[in-house]
């Protein structure tokens, strides 16, 4: 749940931003990328560039634990991050926009200062193209392609581990798992975009088939007993990437769909 609540916020962009003033380009041996995103890390990662990360944020668990940490888009160390001489710095879009003192580094120091949207499949799908053709030979996309099987639950509500005898984060459309759904052919009866926060009694009122429960970490079962009460089939979800972003949510859809769908 700690990795979620920093990389999930709502907005809507079609590409990705770039700030960087014209210079020579930059040789495949002197890339040096810091990420302030634990989606983007992971896509770096997951695309065969790991050797180019110099500096991550505390969330990107995936990257090495001997890269420093630069900090993340609301705590950014200036004064490392610059000390580690980055030709790229990588973060994640919010509504606020750029941070304009990195922008203005940026300019300064003559770093690419690249900013992306994940919410979406289709984003994060942008999001490892740009990197592949960034550092690699050729553009790669990710697909997510499905057999046609019929699924177990017409419909179904998505939400994260609660805490505290509380419901978590529900899953509303204009997300990756919304997208997801949509492929499998099953209705996220949660209409509202973003992430959204609901009672036991707004859950029961939209009346799921069922409640598929996510977590990147161990499901308790007070979590499950929890939303249990409603008398809705609990379906629990577990995977490392779930919660985050990133080109490995591929392997996230395929096992939700292994679940979710009848054999």
């Amino acid at each position: 749940m700690h990795r979620f609540l920093l990389v999930f916020v709502s907005f809507v962009v079609i590409s990705g931003v770039s700030c960087k003033q014209d210079s020579e380009p930059v040789r495949q041996g002197d890339i040096r990328v810091i990420s302030l995103s634990p989606g983007i890390s992971n896509t770096v990662i997951e695309s065969g560039f790991e050797q180019f990360l110099v500096g991550r944020s505390p969330f990107c668990y995936e990257a090495s634990d001997a890269l420093p940490v630069v900090g993340d888009l609301r705590n950014i160390d200036y004064e490392r991050l610059l000390k580690l001489a980055p030709t790229h710095v990588f973060v994640q879009e919010t509504t606020s926009g750029l941070d304009e003192h990195l922008s203005k580094l940026s300019s300064m120091h003559n770093f690419e200062l690249r900013a992306w949207p994940l919410n979406r499949l289709s984003e994060i799908a942008l999001l490892q193209g740009d990197i592949t053709e960034m550092f690699g030979s050729e553009r790669k996309r990710f697909e997510i392609e499905f057999e046609i099987n019929e699924p177990k639950c017409a419909s179904v509500l998505v939400m994260t581990q609660g805490s505290s005898g509380s419901a978590g984060l529900c899953f509303g459309t204009e997300t990756y798992i919304d997208d997801i759904l949509k492929k499998m052919g099953i209705q996220n009866v949660l209409e509202q975009p973003g992430w959204i926060s609901l009672s036991l009694e707004d859950i029961g009122r939209l009346q799921p088939e069922a409640i598929l429960v996510v977590s990147d970490s161990e499901i308790f079962e007070g979590s499950l007993a929890n939303v249990g009460t409603l008398g809705i089939r609990v379906i629990p979800f577990r995977h490392r990437h779930v919660l985050v972003p990133s080109s490995s949510i591929v392997d996230v859809a395929s096992e939700l769909h292994n679940i979710l769908s009848k054999p």
